[in-house]
């Protein structure tokens, strides 16, 4: 084999290489699409700002429940799954700064995606927690860059 033909089989083999790393990174690109996977928005009660996998929620201020320890099991372009602790204040106390939260286990499960300048987002929360005696849950829709639940304790 002639020194020409050893040194054009390195470059095709370099050639070779550099497509299939090139290809992966199309790929891998893909996967990571911030337009495929949706977001969350509001865990913090701070509007139309954008979250993935929140580790906590917060509703609003003073006496408003929140979630913290979520896990989430499953984050994907239909829907998403977490467990974790619901925080809440018993009705009718005041002043509510002074109010003990008390906790409990909650299943936060999200879908209904819709779209907001470009980004998906989870539209509607479902909340599943234990309360007098019995399983409940309370679904909640992300409007007006706030979650919106029904207003009766203990609903959220």
């Amino acid at each position: 084999m002639t020194r020409t033909m050893k040194i054009i089989r390195r470059l095709l083999a370099g050639a070779a290489i550099l497509g299939m790393a090139f290809s992966g990174a199309a790929i891998a690109g893909g996967t990571a699409d911030a337009s495929t996977v949706p977001v969350v928005y509001a865990a913090r009660a701070d509007g139309w700002h954008a979250y993935v996998k929140p580790g906590s929620f917060f509703f609003g201020n003073g006496g408003a429940p929140y979630f913290t320890g979520l896990h989430w099991t499953s984050w994907n372009s239909a829907s998403a799954w977490a467990t974790g602790r619901l925080w809440t204040q018993k009705p009718g106390c005041s002043p509510s700064y002074k109010c003990l939260y008390y906790s409990r286990w909650v299943g936060v499960y999200l879908n209904t995606v819709r779209w907001h300048n470009g980004v998906r987002y989870y539209a509607r929360m479902a909340v599943k927690f234990w309360y007098a005696g019995k399983w409940r849950w309370d679904v909640g829709w992300f409007r007006n860059g706030f979650w919106a639940f029904p207003l009766v304790f203990p609903e959220l």
